[in-house]
């Protein structure tokens, strides 16, 4: 006999039921009082936040035969078959394995016949943004004007991926991540109804582990009683979640602060000798540093932390100042582990890099340094000599934005041919994708969030290259990062046709979303748009001094040497 897991077993069943969504279920229930629902219902949001529940629960409201201010009776006919499962008038749709204009037309057919048995015949078709563009025309009219006992609820986590003519014909709700006191008390509900013990502080782990997802919440009690069994303790529940339990976190965090350089290496080594994954270990040192920075902003209530970690982490912040706490955040909280979790090189070079004082990539840029000229010519050179090698003039503003200005390259003399009258000077052109392309003229508007993830606009190019060719591929057009709000990251591109492309591919587009995420440092969505100003923004420094030095290129591969000079290429003319 199959076991359900918890939460299939534990799938909400009344709109009251529900966490973390009251605003959305309140005026479903007030739809379904007032026997007023609309045609077609769009709910969007983020995974395990209820939207398949919540279409479910909706369809079974409006064809029970009592309803009780909105919520379903649960003992009439027509609740009990949907409680059941075999409610013939709730077709749900798969819309990843049922994505074509054949499978929409016999839709649109079988909309039109009568409900078996119940008032209205439901339509729930999850990830709807997977229709393909024919598809999702052909449902256009029936989706305007479907016949009066038929109602839509289409779901997703990709609402910028609907069109706006299946977005406007829809009442939309979205969907937020559940809140972390609504999560526990869900999982407080379920852990007593199914009779298992949990110590205190452990289903504030488990929820804070799940980012939002009641789901995936609920899925990691599952596990850690498969394993635990029904009886959970704070240090089960965090080894079971992957959280290092280790007092050299805190010491790291001191050393973090305090720059102690051969203290932070000498824990960081030994802490991979003992194979802790080392990724877990410096995300333990970042919430540590999290739980400080908020203990010294007096933000202390909002931690759920021991007494004796409270006492312990209090005076660490007492004795700590802001700004190294901040550049001790800033400077582990974005390392990028390249696929190998083990790997403890990029956290000794983060350190490495705080403890000697080097800038992080927010911080204010050093002027850049000047390049000595080149000695006078002792005398004119012969008419027939062949000219000399020019360089690009080095740049002598300053960026308009908060990222780091490039250093001019340091010039290197070679000695001068024989029968030469003057020094060569040749420098070493910037390479790698750490600069920006181009300085924007919104930057001094922009948010530091925004900023933020903009100095890292190299590490976004290379991680999606790394992911997908195709992606890659985009990115080493004309793009920037437009816009950074509400988890939501919009793309800039110059061309139309790189959005149309992005929007088509979605191996590239998924790529995309995972390295923005990481830079982010949380999940986030990524949509793209055509932005104007990338036709008239500066390029960088770099590229416009090369510009300055060799003029603009002309000729049939123009635009692959203007690209080539955004991206710190050195023109050279012989």
């Amino acid at each position: 006999m199959s076991q359900e897991v918890l939460y299939r077993k534990w799938r909400p069943q009344l709109f009251a039921d529900v966490a973390g969504q009251q605003p959305i279920t309140t005026t479903l229930r007030n739809a379904v009082a007032g026997a007023t629902p609309a045609h077609a219902y769009l709910f969007t949001g983020p995974r395990g936040t209820g939207k398949t529940t919540t279409g479910r629960i909706l369809a079974k409201a409006v064809n029970c035969t009592a309803p009780e201010a909105g919520e379903p009776c649960e003992h009439c006919q027509s609740c009990e078959s949907f409680n059941q499962g075999r409610a013939l008038d709730l077709i749900e749709l798969d819309a990843a394995s049922n994505r074509g204009i054949d499978e929409v037309r016999a839709l649109r057919e079988a909309a039109g016949y009568a409900p078996n048995s119940a008032r209205y015949k439901v339509y729930l078709i999850d990830e709807v943004h997977m229709l393909t563009d024919a598809a999702f025309n052909a449902l256009l009219k029936t989706l305007e004007e479907p016949p009066p006992h038929v109602i839509f609820i289409l779901a997703t986590t990709e609402v910028h991926r609907i069109p706006a003519t299946i977005l406007s014909r829809c009442q939309r709700f979205d969907f937020r991540r559940i809140t972390l006191n609504a999560s526990v008390y869900r999982l407080r509900t379920i852990a007593d109804g199914e009779g298992i013990e949990v110590a205190p502080g452990s289903l504030e782990a488990i929820a804070r582990h799940a980012t939002g997802s009641l789901r995936d919440g609920v899925n990691l009690l599952d596990q850690l009683v498969a394993y635990h069994g029904n009886a959970l303790d704070l240090e089960g529940v965090q080894r079971g979640l992957g959280l290092v339990i280790d007092e050299r976190t805190t010491e790291l965090a001191r050393a973090a602060i305090t720059h102690d350089l051969a203290s932070g290496l000498t824990l960081i080594a030994g802490a991979r000798d003992d194979g802790v994954e080392i990724r877990a270990f410096i995300r333990e040192v970042v919430n540590t540093l999290r739980a400080v920075l908020m203990l010294k902003a007096g933000a202390g209530d909002q931690l759920s932390v021991s007494d004796a970690q409270g006492a312990e982490l209090a005076a660490l912040a007492a004795s700590a100042q802001g700004p190294d706490i901040v550049s001790a955040l800033r400077a582990l909280g974005s390392l990028d582990y390249a696929g190998d979790p083990y790997d403890s090189l990029p956290a000794e070079v983060a350190f490495a890099s705080l403890a000697v004082g080097l800038l992080e990539p927010t911080m204010a840029a050093a002027p850049p340094r000047a390049v000595a000229p080149s000695p006078a010519p002792a005398a004119a050179a012969p008419s027939a000599q062949r000219p000399e090698r020019r360089t690009a003039p080095a740049a002598t503003s300053a960026p308009r934005t908060p990222r780091p200005a490039p250093q001019p390259p340091q010039a290197r003399r070679e000695p001068a041919p024989e029968g030469a009258t003057q020094q060569v000077e040749t420098r070493d052109a910037p390479r790698g994708p750490g600069a920006s392309p181009m300085e924007l003229p919104d930057a001094e508007n922009a948010s530091p969030e925004l900023l933020a993830l903009r100095a890292q606009w190299g590490k976004i190019r290379e991680g999606a290259r790394q992911r997908s060719n195709v992606a890659g591929a985009l990115l080493n057009t004309v793009w920037h990062i437009k816009s950074f709000d509400d988890d939501v990251v919009e793309l800039g591109f110059r061309f139309p046709a790189m959005v149309t492309k992005l929007q088509e591919d979605v191996k590239a587009l998924q790529a995309i979303v995972e390295t923005c995420s990481e830079a982010a440092g949380r999940q986030v969505r990524v949509t793209a748009v055509v932005w104007d100003v990338l036709a008239t923004a500066s390029p960088a420094p770099q590229a416009a001094a090369a510009a300055a030095g060799g003029g603009r290129p002309s000729g049939g591969a123009s635009h692959l040497l203007e690209e080539a000079l955004r991206a710190g290429a050195v023109r050279i003319e012989e």
